[in-house]
Protein backbone atom coordinates (compact mmCIF):
# COMPACT_ATOMS: atom_id res chain seq x y z
CA UNK A 1 0.00 0.00 0.00
CA UNK A 2 2.88 2.36 0.70
CA UNK A 3 4.32 1.59 -2.74
CA UNK A 4 0.91 2.53 -4.19
CA UNK A 5 1.17 5.94 -2.51
CA UNK A 6 -1.11 5.34 0.46
CA UNK A 7 -0.38 6.66 3.94
CA UNK A 8 -0.32 3.53 6.08
CA UNK A 9 -0.80 2.69 9.76
CA UNK A 10 0.27 -0.95 9.99
CA UNK A 11 -0.66 -2.51 13.34
CA UNK A 12 0.39 -5.85 14.76
CA UNK A 13 1.36 -7.11 18.21
CA UNK A 14 0.71 -9.56 21.01
CA UNK A 15 -2.51 -10.55 22.78
CA UNK A 16 -1.15 -11.29 26.27
CA UNK A 17 -4.00 -11.96 28.72
CA UNK A 18 -6.29 -14.92 29.37
CA UNK A 19 -6.41 -18.47 30.68
CA UNK A 20 -4.15 -19.93 27.98
CA UNK A 21 -1.26 -17.56 28.86
CA UNK A 22 -1.84 -17.97 32.61
CA UNK A 23 -1.72 -21.75 32.21
CA UNK A 24 1.47 -21.65 30.08
CA UNK A 25 3.27 -19.37 32.56
CA UNK A 26 2.29 -21.58 35.50
CA UNK A 27 3.59 -24.63 33.63
CA UNK A 28 7.11 -23.16 33.40
CA UNK A 29 6.99 -21.67 36.91
CA UNK A 30 6.96 -18.00 35.87
CA UNK A 31 4.82 -15.02 36.73
CA UNK A 32 2.55 -14.26 33.71
CA UNK A 33 4.11 -10.82 33.13
CA UNK A 34 7.64 -12.27 33.08
CA UNK A 35 6.46 -15.01 30.71
CA UNK A 36 4.82 -12.58 28.24
CA UNK A 37 7.77 -10.17 28.37
CA UNK A 38 10.09 -12.97 27.23
CA UNK A 39 7.66 -14.32 24.63
CA UNK A 40 7.01 -10.88 23.15
CA UNK A 41 10.71 -10.40 22.36
CA UNK A 42 10.46 -13.37 19.97
CA UNK A 43 7.50 -11.83 18.14
CA UNK A 44 9.19 -8.44 17.96
CA UNK A 45 12.26 -10.12 16.44
CA UNK A 46 10.04 -11.23 13.53
CA UNK A 47 9.68 -7.60 12.39
CA UNK A 48 13.31 -7.52 11.29
CA UNK A 49 13.40 -11.18 10.24
CA UNK A 50 10.35 -10.88 7.96
CA UNK A 51 11.31 -7.43 6.67
CA UNK A 52 8.03 -5.89 7.85
CA UNK A 53 7.64 -2.21 6.97
CA UNK A 54 7.43 -0.04 10.07
CA UNK A 55 4.59 -1.71 11.98
CA UNK A 56 3.08 -0.29 15.14
CA UNK A 57 3.61 -3.07 17.71
CA UNK A 58 0.96 -3.11 20.43
CA UNK A 59 0.97 -5.23 23.57
CA UNK A 60 -2.30 -5.72 25.44
CA UNK A 61 -0.30 -5.27 28.67
CA UNK A 62 0.65 -1.70 27.59
CA UNK A 63 -0.61 0.94 30.04
CA UNK A 64 -2.42 2.86 27.28
CA UNK A 65 -4.20 -0.25 26.02
CA UNK A 66 -5.31 -1.20 29.55
CA UNK A 67 -6.68 2.33 30.04
CA UNK A 68 -8.57 2.06 26.71
CA UNK A 69 -10.04 -1.36 27.59
CA UNK A 70 -11.29 -0.03 30.95
CA UNK A 71 -12.84 3.04 29.28
CA UNK A 72 -14.46 0.86 26.60
CA UNK A 73 -16.01 -1.36 29.31
CA UNK A 74 -17.34 1.67 31.19
CA UNK A 75 -19.01 3.12 28.07
CA UNK A 76 -20.66 -0.21 27.15
CA UNK A 77 -21.88 -0.53 30.77
CA UNK A 78 -23.21 3.05 30.83
CA UNK A 79 -25.04 2.35 27.56
CA UNK A 80 -26.78 -0.64 29.18
CA UNK A 81 -25.03 -3.50 27.39
CA UNK A 82 -23.28 -5.19 30.35
CA UNK A 83 -24.95 -7.14 33.19
CA UNK A 84 -24.06 -9.87 35.71
CA UNK A 85 -25.49 -13.38 36.10
CA UNK A 86 -24.51 -16.93 37.17
CA UNK A 87 -23.92 -19.45 34.38
CA UNK A 88 -22.47 -22.83 33.43
CA UNK A 89 -20.51 -23.40 30.21
CA UNK A 90 -18.24 -25.71 28.27
CA UNK A 91 -15.05 -23.82 27.47
CA UNK A 92 -12.03 -24.40 25.22
CA UNK A 93 -8.97 -22.71 26.75
CA UNK A 94 -7.14 -23.09 23.40
CA UNK A 95 -9.75 -20.96 21.59
CA UNK A 96 -10.61 -18.89 24.70
CA UNK A 97 -14.24 -19.40 23.64
CA UNK A 98 -17.41 -21.04 24.92
CA UNK A 99 -18.39 -24.15 22.96
CA UNK A 100 -21.78 -25.71 22.25
CA UNK A 101 -22.12 -29.50 21.94
CA UNK A 102 -22.55 -29.12 18.17
CA UNK A 103 -19.11 -27.44 17.93
CA UNK A 104 -17.35 -30.37 19.62
CA UNK A 105 -16.18 -33.62 18.05
CA UNK A 106 -16.03 -36.57 20.41
CA UNK A 107 -16.38 -34.12 23.29
CA UNK A 108 -13.31 -32.13 22.19
CA UNK A 109 -12.65 -28.95 20.24
CA UNK A 110 -11.63 -29.90 16.67
CA UNK A 111 -9.06 -27.05 16.65
CA UNK A 112 -7.46 -28.15 19.94
CA UNK A 113 -7.97 -31.93 20.15
CA UNK A 114 -5.11 -32.25 22.64
CA UNK A 115 -6.99 -30.20 25.25
CA UNK A 116 -9.81 -31.26 27.54
CA UNK A 117 -12.95 -29.13 27.41
CA UNK A 118 -13.44 -27.35 30.73
CA UNK A 119 -16.85 -27.01 32.39
CA UNK A 120 -17.15 -23.93 34.57
CA UNK A 121 -19.95 -22.60 36.73
CA UNK A 122 -19.67 -19.11 38.21
CA UNK A 123 -21.12 -15.60 38.26
CA UNK A 124 -19.79 -13.47 35.40
CA UNK A 125 -20.48 -10.22 33.60
CA UNK A 126 -22.18 -10.61 30.21
CA UNK A 127 -22.33 -8.54 27.04
CA UNK A 128 -25.80 -8.18 25.44
CA UNK A 129 -24.76 -9.68 22.11
CA UNK A 130 -28.34 -10.88 21.55
CA UNK A 131 -29.50 -7.28 20.98
CA UNK A 132 -27.31 -6.90 17.90
CA UNK A 133 -28.76 -9.46 15.50
CA UNK A 134 -30.74 -6.92 13.46
CA UNK A 135 -28.11 -4.12 13.61
CA UNK A 136 -25.43 -6.56 12.41
CA UNK A 137 -27.57 -7.98 9.60
CA UNK A 138 -28.52 -4.45 8.49
CA UNK A 139 -24.84 -3.50 8.54
CA UNK A 140 -23.85 -6.56 6.48
CA UNK A 141 -26.58 -5.74 3.95
CA UNK A 142 -25.22 -2.23 3.41
CA UNK A 143 -21.57 -3.33 3.22
CA UNK A 144 -21.41 -6.04 0.57
CA UNK A 145 -17.65 -6.63 0.81
CA UNK A 146 -17.32 -6.32 4.59
CA UNK A 147 -15.91 -9.85 4.94
CA UNK A 148 -13.77 -11.44 2.26
CA UNK A 149 -13.72 -14.05 0.81
CA UNK A 150 -17.46 -14.03 0.22
CA UNK A 151 -18.06 -17.60 1.44
CA UNK A 152 -16.77 -16.51 4.86
CA UNK A 153 -19.19 -13.57 4.72
CA UNK A 154 -22.03 -16.02 4.04
CA UNK A 155 -20.83 -18.08 7.00
CA UNK A 156 -20.98 -15.17 9.47
CA UNK A 157 -24.33 -13.95 8.11
CA UNK A 158 -25.77 -17.45 8.64
CA UNK A 159 -24.34 -17.49 12.19
CA UNK A 160 -25.99 -14.16 13.05
CA UNK A 161 -29.29 -15.12 11.35
CA UNK A 162 -29.57 -18.18 13.62
CA UNK A 163 -29.78 -15.83 16.62
CA UNK A 164 -27.16 -14.50 19.02
CA UNK A 165 -26.57 -15.36 22.66
CA UNK A 166 -25.09 -12.99 25.24
CA UNK A 167 -21.52 -13.95 26.03
CA UNK A 168 -19.47 -13.83 29.22
CA UNK A 169 -16.95 -10.98 29.39
CA UNK A 170 -15.32 -11.59 32.78
CA UNK A 171 -13.61 -14.29 34.83
CA UNK A 172 -13.39 -14.61 38.61
CA UNK A 173 -10.01 -13.25 39.69
CA UNK A 174 -9.51 -15.97 42.35
CA UNK A 175 -9.71 -18.61 39.58
CA UNK A 176 -7.87 -16.79 36.78
CA UNK A 177 -6.18 -13.55 37.86
CA UNK A 178 -4.28 -12.81 34.63
CA UNK A 179 -6.34 -10.06 32.98
CA UNK A 180 -7.39 -6.42 33.16
CA UNK A 181 -9.39 -5.63 36.29
CA UNK A 182 -13.10 -4.98 35.73
CA UNK A 183 -13.96 -1.38 36.63
CA UNK A 184 -15.53 -1.11 40.11
CA UNK A 185 -15.35 -4.87 40.78
CA UNK A 186 -11.99 -6.14 42.03
CA UNK A 187 -13.24 -9.76 42.10
CA UNK A 188 -13.35 -9.98 38.29
CA UNK A 189 -10.94 -9.59 35.37
CA UNK A 190 -11.96 -8.99 31.77
CA UNK A 191 -12.51 -11.94 29.46
CA UNK A 192 -9.61 -11.98 27.01
CA UNK A 193 -11.58 -11.12 23.83
CA UNK A 194 -13.28 -8.12 25.43
CA UNK A 195 -9.81 -6.79 26.19
CA UNK A 196 -7.84 -7.88 23.11
CA UNK A 197 -10.22 -6.63 20.42
CA UNK A 198 -9.98 -3.11 21.82
CA UNK A 199 -6.40 -3.02 20.46
CA UNK A 200 -7.80 -2.01 17.05
CA UNK A 201 -8.86 1.34 18.45
CA UNK A 202 -6.35 1.80 21.29
CA UNK A 203 -3.53 1.46 18.72
CA UNK A 204 -4.84 4.48 16.81
CA UNK A 205 -5.20 6.75 19.81
CA UNK A 206 -8.62 6.03 21.34
CA UNK A 207 -9.72 7.37 23.81
CA UNK A 208 -6.97 10.01 24.41
CA UNK A 209 -5.91 11.15 20.95
CA UNK A 210 -9.26 11.55 19.19
CA UNK A 211 -7.70 13.51 16.34
CA UNK A 212 -5.50 10.52 15.50
CA UNK A 213 -8.45 8.16 15.98
CA UNK A 214 -10.68 10.17 13.62
CA UNK A 215 -7.95 10.22 10.98
CA UNK A 216 -7.52 6.45 10.88
CA UNK A 217 -10.95 5.11 11.85
CA UNK A 218 -13.29 7.74 10.42
CA UNK A 219 -11.66 9.81 7.66
CA UNK A 220 -9.80 6.82 6.19
CA UNK A 221 -12.97 4.73 6.07
CA UNK A 222 -11.83 2.44 8.85
CA UNK A 223 -9.34 -0.33 9.48
CA UNK A 224 -8.86 -3.48 7.43
CA UNK A 225 -8.31 -6.43 9.78
CA UNK A 226 -6.56 -9.69 8.88
CA UNK A 227 -7.16 -12.89 10.84
CA UNK A 228 -7.39 -16.65 10.59
CA UNK A 229 -10.69 -18.39 9.88
CA UNK A 230 -11.07 -19.37 13.56
CA UNK A 231 -11.39 -15.64 14.36
CA UNK A 232 -14.29 -15.00 11.98
CA UNK A 233 -16.93 -14.75 14.72
CA UNK A 234 -14.84 -12.59 17.04
CA UNK A 235 -13.74 -10.07 14.40
CA UNK A 236 -16.78 -9.72 12.15
CA UNK A 237 -19.63 -10.15 14.65
CA UNK A 238 -18.54 -9.81 18.30
CA UNK A 239 -16.20 -6.85 17.74
CA UNK A 240 -18.63 -5.03 15.44
CA UNK A 241 -21.41 -5.41 18.04
CA UNK A 242 -19.04 -4.13 20.73
CA UNK A 243 -18.23 -1.06 18.63
CA UNK A 244 -21.96 -0.44 18.13
CA UNK A 245 -22.50 -0.75 21.90
CA UNK A 246 -19.82 1.88 22.53
CA UNK A 247 -21.20 4.19 19.81
CA UNK A 248 -18.00 3.92 17.75
CA UNK A 249 -17.59 3.50 13.96
CA UNK A 250 -17.27 -0.04 12.54
CA UNK A 251 -14.25 -1.65 10.92
CA UNK A 252 -13.86 -1.16 7.18
CA UNK A 253 -13.25 -4.79 6.22
CA UNK A 254 -12.29 -8.18 7.64
CA UNK A 255 -9.99 -10.36 5.55
CA UNK A 256 -10.17 -14.01 6.59
CA UNK A 257 -7.20 -16.27 5.86
CA UNK A 258 -7.11 -20.06 5.98
CA UNK A 259 -4.74 -22.06 8.18
CA UNK A 260 -1.16 -23.01 7.45
CA UNK A 261 -1.36 -26.75 7.96
CA UNK A 262 1.22 -29.29 9.05
CA UNK A 263 1.43 -33.05 8.78
CA UNK A 264 -1.94 -34.69 8.15
CA UNK A 265 -3.59 -31.36 7.28
CA UNK A 266 -3.78 -30.26 10.94
CA UNK A 267 -3.60 -26.54 11.69
CA UNK A 268 -0.14 -25.36 12.65
CA UNK A 269 -0.32 -23.76 16.07
CA UNK A 270 1.80 -22.98 19.09
CA UNK A 271 -0.54 -24.92 21.38
CA UNK A 272 -0.32 -28.10 19.25
CA UNK A 273 3.46 -27.81 19.03
CA UNK A 274 3.55 -28.57 15.29
CA UNK A 275 4.74 -25.16 14.06
CA UNK A 276 7.75 -24.63 11.79
CA UNK A 277 10.32 -21.96 12.66
CA UNK A 278 10.04 -19.03 10.21
CA UNK A 279 13.69 -18.21 11.02
CA UNK A 280 14.86 -21.52 9.53
CA UNK A 281 12.96 -20.88 6.28
CA UNK A 282 14.11 -17.26 6.03
CA UNK A 283 17.74 -18.21 6.69
CA UNK A 284 17.63 -20.74 3.85
CA UNK A 285 15.30 -19.13 1.29
CA UNK A 286 14.86 -15.47 2.33
CA UNK A 287 11.88 -13.48 3.65
CA UNK A 288 10.20 -13.01 0.26
CA UNK A 289 10.07 -16.75 -0.40
CA UNK A 290 8.43 -17.33 2.99
CA UNK A 291 5.99 -14.51 2.36
CA UNK A 292 4.78 -15.78 -0.99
Amino acid sequence: KRLQGFEVFFNTGTDEHGAKIFEAAKKVGQEPKVYVDEATKKFQALILLLNLSEPNFIRTTDAHHIKAAVEFWKICAQNGYIYKKPYKIKYCVGCELEKTDSELEGGKCPLHPNREIEETEEENYFFKFSEFQKPLLDFYKKNHDFVIPDFRFNEIKAFVERGLEDFSISRLKKKMPWGIAVPDDSEHVMYVWFDALVNYISAIGWPDDLEKFRKWQVESGGMVQYCGKDNLRQQSAMWQAMLMAAGLPPSRQIVIDGFITGKGGVKMSKSLGNAVSPAEIVNEYGADALRY
